[in-house]
């Protein structure tokens, strides 16, 4: 830089202009004659006199010889202190006239005061000249004066306005002079040095920027200034003043060139204050660029030879008896704690440009533990060393050091400075991102990067293929730090400067990973780089470094997430270097600053980085550009690497304590497996065949899907029941892995762990659920809740577990536990009790209602999921209006409603139907039955039948009967006798005779009698014996069979009361179940409802716009480079070329595509969903082409995704729905999820939704579009506004949004125009604004996952979470910051993370209820509304009463 300047350094050393003419006389003759002169001119000074007394000296010549005087004055022994203490108080007087002059100062010195000044400041350099051999308490006297004349002289840099350039250099000579006397020679302790090292630095460096804003000094003054340097550099505080000025011009420097808006870099004010408020912009720039190089190289602090080689330490070395060579003089020992803090300051300017927001306002950049040899017992800093009047502490996002990890033979040579400070640890999570605006790497790299790289590999023995020639032609720093010193040393490495190293070679990893998108760096940036990170991350015993290991793992978290080019060498250096840590920690030492913790994140950020590059770039080689000497094989894939992967993975997860690092784990785990299994089944690798003898799997790989699906499972399990059942986070990631692990698709099934898995989350919510009463909280049933939600997608997706008696025993007793409160039999010995032996008390009603889920699941859907109508739909698509159709009878409301209602056990209602559908000829009893029940609507119908379905039965066929027969056999004549013939032969006994005989009682009185009813009876037997004889001619003249006697079928009833037999073989109809329970408010088992209140079915439509699944939306946008404002962003979805292909492969890999007018499920808007247009209106042709995605946006068609539980849209907002958003006048928030009533009945078919039996007459006229937005979007008026769904609404779901941006710049991510981005991903779920419960758009809570596409293939996520307020629960996974995912995993971890997010925040709600709850809730107010209050009578004449047809 000043090459061709001449340095004034011998001119100032020479000392000529600071000689006295009494010089030249005996001293006792000068001293007394100085003694004399000086103290009668320092009795007239304004300081000592009473008044202010003119001076006596008049003229030039008078001034010239006194100052001959007081030159000889200043440099007299400190045992003259009084003599030297006048000439001070002379000299400063005098200076005044460069300010406001005092009556004492000589007439000559007001009328020119500048040649004055310069020839004093000469004479004053005889003060800091060291008297050898002088007492302490005369040094300290030495310092009190020489701090009294740099008072002085700062006042008149500071306040003068007469300076001449002559003067401000002799000033500025002065100024170096002094500190040279002062600080070249080695240090001592309680010298002259020692007392003014600081003092003097600050007064030097201060004035001297003072200087650069009033008379910028001469290039020969700062080649000066900066070769004199050179001899200063084992002071401390030189590198401490030299980042105080630096760090103050940084900080203009940076606001200057960035604008107020860059993240600043806070100085202290005192420090701030050594900037000149007046300097300009380009006296700041040329500054800040002189004083950055005025010690040249900082690395040369870590080299003894080089700061020991000065002709000061020469001429000690020779002249002291214990110091033989230069370099091993005691000052030099605090070289380290120099180099160190030289590093750190360069660390803290790097981190301003990077825009790192930081404040030193109180940075102590006092070293932390570091290592340097030990060559005497005397300690490192002396007793006398001054510390700073500010210490500093450590700026938060860089990084400090770390203990040495040497073996404890080699740190015996070592001894630790003492260190007085405790500085707080760093947090990966509180670290600050870099500016967006931030400038490039080759532009700090060019500042600084030969510096770092040099300082990066001090101590360290290089390779001879990457050392330097014996001879370097010095061409840069970097040559000169590769000596032969390096190469041929006996220590592999060696870590006395092991703290100054680690800073440096963190800040290069911080540096590299705020590399840019596209952004280009110098191959040779590169490539040093990489060298340096390399011998960073050895961990052999011989060459290991801690603090260095540590720094780079610490700052390299996004270094294999930015696109370096060829960092994947790094790789297997890296995997061995996390292993040290997550692994084999109990025997690695980590640094104070940086805690235990904090590190093994760094280490799983990295870890989550490499987790798909085995199986991305598979039999790839990694170049081993290095060399092959340091155990790396040449032939060395990324696909060898996976074992050692999922090895250390596993391992990691297994010794994690901390909850948060422990939930990375468990999304880096579910990546590995889903990417894993992906993989496998996309290339139909043959899998292992099952041997049935043994029931086990042979030929099974350690790293195959099959294996770490069983090995995941069973760690995440055990962990789960050992050590994370009490921490909600880290239990609900559990849960969340399971549930992924649950839809991973492996070949075979490995049914055995899925056995073992249900099992032990049934022991998981038995043991939650058995705790003591003070352990239950909301945590804790949170978890709970999670575990019964995760056991019921386990049961769905393996529908077989159920087939195990003794899975489901498990499953049915952890039910029974959670609704009940407690098992019918705790211990297989116990008697059973039965349900109306128990008392109810579960555990919550969060946990019964999830019990009550997981039961109504196992019958309902568990091996019939997905339904026949689709996963879009639990419900069945029929309803009132589709059965009418087919029903006879026109089902108008002006003859009344056709079905009959009634609620079964207050919580299931029942639509009635008794009409037959179909052919109304059929003549069987028939009743279709609507059921609306907490899980969702169902259509039965049922027919009494009393002969197969495969015969016909009509009014018109009777019943086939036997053909008759007159032939009765042969007719046997018999007499009949009313008592055998024997009777006869039985002689009678006394008790027969006690009973007279009729003709023993005749008396002549009834004689006539008597023989009358003779006559009577002959003539009856006569007349029976005529007509039996007649009749027997009449039918023996009559065919056979008789017409009139014939047996014959009865017609075929048509009509029934069915609705009674279906509620009579439903044992409905008895007493019991219509008797009103005795104090008590519930109906009773059975309740008809009254269907002439019209009002009844606008309730039940809103019951069934309540679905029996969660839904959620997640709206996906896509930001081209530079795009700041919502329209730029929507119009980049039009076209498929605005749109990278990786864009539209993720869309459909997240869902399918449906038709908004034909979809029966959620379709991201409410006032779309869960109903169908007829097939025959939808014309394909209307579908857009070649879009970007925007086909998705919910007009026409979304993409959809469901299961059992939870139901998706993926919404890609288009500039055609954001304009529809902004146009439309009725808030869709304040619109009825039903139709409005002037749209056509006939054209739409609700799912489950439209119950309004009348028939619309007034039509609509035809549209363009079926469907269309227009159609969805008219205007209510106060005619046919319909009613709101009041509170459902509010509860459906929290008020958050889940957004995915796909980022072509990854740093666009700060710039996302949130708020204007959730104008257009409104659902229609919001609550009313304006409301007491509602809240704005801008208020509600965002949750964004960025995707980054790299070049290799791979993409970036980043999670960013905008919350209002504190919540318990942290982000969900698979997914976690940072993290890269694979091509073929993007979308499935995508959507789980979407779905688990969205199902934590209605968790951590208080105000969501489940979608069964709230239509239980809405059933018993259906009750309370509409119920209808009989008497047993009056309901059993109900029954047979006709309803409308």
């Amino acid at each position: 830089m000043y090459s061709e300047w001449s340095s004034l350094q011998e001119e100032i050393q020479s000392g000529k202009g600071n000689q006295s003419v009494l010089n030249n006389f005996p001293p006792g003759v000068g001293q007394e004659v100085a003694s004399v002169v000086v103290r009668n001119i320092a009795a007239n000074l304004s300081i000592s006199a009473a008044s202010d007394e003119p001076s006596n000296l008049k003229d030039d010549k008078d001034v010239k010889w006194t100052m001959e005087v007081l030159c000889f004055g200043l440099g007299l022994p400190l045992t003259e202190h009084d003599t030297i203490n006048d000439c001070v108080k002379v000299y400063c007087e005098w200076l005044t006239a460069l300010i406001i002059p005092k009556p004492c100062v000589p007439k000559p010195v007001i009328e020119d005061p500048n040649p004055y000044a310069q020839s004093i400041l000469l004479h004053l350099l005889n003060l800091f000249k060291p008297r050898p051999q002088a007492g302490v308490d005369l040094v300290k006297r030495q310092a009190l004066l020489c701090h009294r004349v740099l008072r002085a002289i700062e006042s008149v840099a500071k306040e003068s306005y007469m300076l001449t350039r002559a003067t401000w250099e002799s000033l500025l000579k002065f100024l170096l002079a002094a500190t040279d006397s002062l600080l070249s020679p080695p240090t001592e302790k309680d010298d002259i040095g020692d007392h003014l090292c600081e003092r003097v630095l600050s007064v030097l460096f201060g004035i001297w920027i003072i200087s650069c804003s009033k008379c910028f000094p001469s290039p020969s003054l700062w080649k000066t200034f900066h070769n004199m340097c050179l001899f200063w550099r084992h002071h401390e505080a030189l590198v401490i003043q030299w980042h105080k000025i630096n760090h103050a011009l940084t900080s203009h420097l940076v606001r200057m060139m960035y604008g107020p808006g860059y993240p600043e870099l806070l100085v202290c004010e005192d420090d701030m204050a050594l900037i000149p408020s007046d300097i300009s912009q380009e006296c700041i720039t040329q500054s800040w660029f002189r004083f950055l190089h005025i010690l040249q190289n900082p690395v040369d602090l870590s080299k003894p030879m080089i700061i020991g080689g000065t002709q000061r330490f020469l001429q000690y070395a020779l002249s002291s008896h214990d110091v033989v060579e230069p370099s091993q003089h005691e000052c030099l020992q605090k070289l380290p704690v120099i180099f160190y803090k030289a590093m750190r300051g360069v660390s803290i300017m790097i981190n301003a440009f990077l825009g790192l927001s930081q404040s030193v306002k109180e940075e102590n950049l006092m070293a932390p533990q570091s290592t340097c040899k030990q060559t005497s017992a005397t300690p490192v800093t002396p007793p006398g060393q001054r510390k700073m009047a500010k210490p500093m502490q450590v700026l938060a996002g860089t990084l400090t050091q770390r203990a040495s990890s040497k073996p404890s033979h080699l740190l015996q040579k070592l001894h630790l400075p003492p260190t007085n400070n405790i500085q707080t640890h760093l947090c990966i999570d509180n670290q600050l991102p870099f500016s967006p605006s931030r400038p490039r790497c080759n532009s700090i790299l060019h500042l600084f990067g030969a510096w770092l790289f040099d300082a990066a590999l001090v101590g360290v023995k290089l390779h001879s293929l990457h050392a330097a020639p014996d001879k370097p032609n010095r061409t840069s720093s970097f040559l000169e730090s590769l000596t032969s010193e390096q190469v041929n040393s006996d220590v592999l490495c060696d870590n006395t400067y092991e703290s100054g190293r680690a800073e440096a070679v963190g800040t290069l990893c911080r540096m590299f990973s705020s590399h840019k998108t596209g952004e280009e760096i110098l191959p040779i940036y590169f490539s040093r780089f990489y060298l340096c990170v390399y011998y960073g991350l050895q961990t052999d015993e011989n060459v290991i470094s801690g603090q260095v290991l540590v720094n780079i793992l610490f700052n390299s978290c996004d270094l294999l997430r930015v696109d370096l080019t060829g960092v994947h060498i790094l790789v297997p250096y890296f995997l061995s270097a996390i292993e040290l840590v997550l692994v084999k920690s109990p025997d690695f030492k980590h640094c104070e600053h940086i805690s235990y913790v904090e590190l093994r994140k760094a280490c799983i950020h990295l870890l989550l980085s490499m987790l798909c590059l085995p199986l991305h770039f598979k039999d790839l080689e990694i170049k081993d550009t290095l060399n092959s000497h340091f155990n790396i094989k040449s032939g060395l894939t990324f696909l060898s690497l996976k074992a050692r992967t999922i090895d250390l993975l596993q391992k990691a997860l297994s010794n994690e304590t901390d909850s948060a690092n422990t939930q990375m784990l468990l999304g880096g785990l579910m990546l590995l497996v889903q990417d894993l299994a992906t993989c496998e089944n996309a290339e139909e690798n043959v899998m292992p065949v099952k041997d049935a003898s043994s029931d086990r799997i042979s030929h099974v790989k350690h790293d195959s899907a099959y294996s770490l699906f069983g090995h995941a499972t069973s760690l995440v399990c055990n962990r789960l029941m050992a050590s994370w059942k009490s921490e909600l986070n880290t239990a609900l990631a559990a849960m969340e892995l399971l549930a992924g692990l649950a839809k991973v698709s492996i070949q075979p099934p490995n049914m055995l762990m899925c056995k073992r898995t249900v099992k032990w989350i049934c022991d998981f919510i038995v043991y939650q659920c058995s705790r003591p009463a003070p352990s239950h909280s909301r945590d804790l049933h949170s978890m709970i809740v999670a575990a019964f939600k995760c056991l019921l997608l386990w049961l769905v997706e393996h529908s077989s577990l159920l087939y195990d008696k003794e899975c489901l025993h498990y499953v049915l007793e952890v039910v029974e536990l959670g609704i009940s409160g407690s098992k019918s039999q705790n211990r297989a010995s116990d008697p059973p009790k039965f349900k109306g032996e128990k008392q109810l008390m579960p555990a919550s009603m969060r946990v019964k209602d999830a019990a009550e889920a997981v039961l109504t699941c196992i019958i309902d859907q568990v091996g019939a999921f997905p339904p026949p109508c689709g996963p879009e739909s639990l419900f069945s698509l029929l309803d009132e209006r589709t059965l009418l159709r087919y029903a006879k009878g026109s089902g108008l409301i002006e003859n009344g409603s056709p079905f009959r209602y009634y609620v079964i056990d207050n919580s299931i209602v029942v639509g009635l139907l008794e009409q037959p559908l179909g052919s109304v000829e059929d003549p069987l009893p028939t009743v279709t039955a609507l059921i609306r029940g907490p899980f969702g609507r169902h259509a039965w119908t049922m027919q009494l039948r009393h002969s197969p379905r495969c015969q016909k039965i009509s009014t018109q066929a009777n019943l086939n009967r036997p053909t008759p027969d007159n032939n009765v056999g042969i007719h046997h004549k018999v007499e009949h006798r009313y008592f055998p013939e024997s009777i006869e032969k039985i002689p009678l006994t006394n008790a027969d005779k006690s009973i007279p005989p009729m003709e023993s009682l005749i008396t002549d009185e009834n004689q006539n009698d008597l023989e009358k009813l003779a006559g009577y009876i002959e003539k009856s037997i006569s007349f029976e014996k005529e007509v039996s004889e007649r009749v027997r001619w009449e039918k023996a003249a009559t065919p056979y069979p008789n017409p009139l006697t014939e047996c014959k079928p009865p017609k075929i009833c048509p009509e029934y009361q069915t609705a009674r037999l279906f509620l009579s073989h439903y044992g409905f109809l008895s007493l019991e179940c219509l008797k009103e329970p005795s104090n008590s408010s519930v109906p009773p088992a059975l309740v008809m409802l009254d269907t002439s209140n019209p009002a009844i079915f606008a309730d039940l439509e809103t019951l069934d716009h309540i679905p029996s699944r969660d839904n959620d939306t997640l709206h996906i946008f896509y930001v081209k480079s530079g795009q700041r404002t919502v329209t730029e962003l929507l119009s980049n979805v039009v076209s498929s070329s605005k749109v990278q292909p990786q864009f539209l492969e993720f869309l459909h890999s997240l869902g399918w595509p449906v038709d908004v007018r034909k979809h029966a499920g959620w379709t991201g808007h409410i006032s779309s969903s869960w109903r169908t247009t007829a097939p025959e209106s939808v014309d394909v042709d209307d579908y857009q082409t070649n879009t970007g995605g925007s086909i998705y946006d919910g007009r026409q068609q979304v993409l959809y995704w469901a299961d059992v539980t939870t139901e998706m849209a993926f919404v890609v907002p288009s500039p055609e729905s954001y304009n529809q958003r902004i146009t439309t006048p009725v808030n869709d928030s304040e619109r009825s999820p039903t139709m409005s009533k002037n749209v056509a009945s006939d054209s739409l078919v609700f799912k489950p939704k439209t119950l309004i039996l009348e028939s619309e007459k007034a039509g609509v006229p035809p549209k363009e579009s079926p469907g269309s937005p227009s159609e969805l979007n008219v205007p209510s008026t106060s005619a046919t506004r319909t009613r709101r769904l009041g509170r459902q609404s509010a509860t459906m779901a929290p008020e958050f949004k889940v957004f995915t941006i796909w980022l072509e710049n990854f740093e666009d991510h700060d710039y996302v125009p949130t708020d204007e981005m959730i104008n257009v991903a409104s659902t229609g779920q919001e609550q009313i604004p304006g409301s007491n419960s509602g809240s704005s758009l801008r208020d509600r809570e965002v949750y964004i996952i960025f995707i980054h596409a790299l070049q290799n293939g791979l993409f970036r996520i980043h999670l960013h979470k905008c919350e209002k307020s504190q919540t318990k629960m942290s982000m969900a996974i698979p997914l976690v910051d940072g993290m890269l995912v694979s091509r073929r995993t993007l979308g499935t971890m995508v959507r789980q993370t979407a779905i688990n997010i969205c199902r934590r925040k209605r968790m951590d709600s208080e105000m969501y209820q489940p979608p069964h709850v709230r239509r239980k809730f809405k059933i018993q107010e259906i009750v309370n509304k509409y119920r209808v209050t009989l008497t047993e009578a009056e309901f059993y004449t109900s029954l047979f009463e006709k309803v409308p047809k």
